[in-house]
């Protein structure tokens, strides 16, 4: 266990709960990928701005420039914000709930009560360094996470079912077989 998302998760226990494990996100991967193509794009402003070319070509680089280092800036945004959501980031599970306590200003609690997985309401799946609870749907959504938000808690208003995400743990597995574990205990106990 994590003592500093002990700490942080502790105050939000319910009565009769135990916390049976606390961490937070250790994702290096996400921030390289990020970092590479800020790098990526910077060069190719860098070259546009660079290159000798006859006027009417010239012009066009010195917009297109223009455009990659406006959105190189919007890259670094995104992944200061990313980065900000990570390192104020900690979950918790216990022998009710799942815990994600996450924000940028103030930490927010969301939780997931364990004896909703598996049912028609919530699915839990493991994917790679990830465990993801979700209301099962018709539809299929491509995008793992929107650009300045919350990547654990997506947000209300862009009308998906409910989702909540253990993003990067250092080993995912036994964090997944301790939930399932945990709701199963919960299920038998009733």
């Amino acid at each position: 266990m994590d003592p500093e998302a002990a700490a942080v998760v502790t105050p939000h226990l319910l009565a009769r709960e135990e916390l049976l494990w606390c961490g937070r996100p250790h994702d290096t991967s996400a921030l390289r990928w990020r970092a590479g193509a800020i790098i990526l794009v910077g060069i190719a402003a860098l070259v546009l701005r660079s290159i000798p070319l006859d006027s009417g070509l010239a012009e066009r680089a010195d917009t297109n420039s223009i455009l990659l280092a406006v959105l190189v800036g919007v890259l670094i945004a995104e992944a200061i914000v990313f980065h900000s959501y990570l390192s104020e980031t900690f979950y918790g599970v216990t022998n009710q709930r799942v815990i994600i306590v996450s924000g940028l200003r103030e930490p927010e609690m969301a939780a997931v009560l364990l004896d909703r997985l598996n049912t028609p309401q919530l699915r839990i799946r493991r994917i790679y360094r990830d465990i993801e609870l979700r209301a099962p749907s018709d539809r299929i959504y491509q995008l793992k996470y929107l650009p300045f938000t919350n990547p654990s808690v997506p947000p209300d208003w862009i009308g998906w079912p409910e989702c909540y995400r253990l993003i990067a743990l250092e080993d995912a597995r036994p964090v997944y077989d301790l939930i399932v574990e945990s709701a199963h205990k919960l299920e038998s106990s009733e």
